[in-house]
C-alpha cells in the first residue's frame, strides 16, 4: 500500500469507521460483561478462567517467538587424560 492511498476519501472514511467501531466495542464490552455477571453469578468464574487462559496462551506464544539467547550445551567436551605407561611405574 502506497502512502497516497491514505489520502483518498474512501480509505479515510473506511479507516474512520473501523476506528469508531473499535472504540465503541471497547467502551461497551465492560458494560455488557457487568450486566451478564450480575445476571449469572457463575459466569464471572468462567470469564476469569477464559481471560487467564488467553493471557497464558499469549505469553507462551510470545516466548516461542523471541529470538532470545539459547542456552549452549556446555562448550567443548572434555576427554579424560589417561596415565601414560612409563618405566618408573613398574619399579
Amino acid at each position: 500500500m502506497r502512502i497516497d492511498d491514505f489520502a483518498r476519501p474512501e480509505t479515510m472514511i473506511r479507516t474512520a469507521v473501523k476506528l469508531f467501531v473499535v472504540i465503541l466495542a471497547l467502551l461497551l464490552l465492560p458494560t455488557l460483561l457487568q450486566v451478564l455477571v450480575r445476571a449469572l453469578p457463575g459466569l464471572a468464574v468462567v470469564i476469569g478462567i477464559a481471560i487467564a487462559s488467553f493471557v497464558a496462551y499469549a505469553a507462551r506464544q510470545r516466548e516461542g517467538r523471541s529470538p532470545g539467547r539459547r542456552q549452549q550445551s556446555g562448550g567443548a567436551e572434555r576427554t579424560p587424560v589417561l596415565p601414560t605407561i612409563n618405566e618408573d611405574f613398574y619399579l
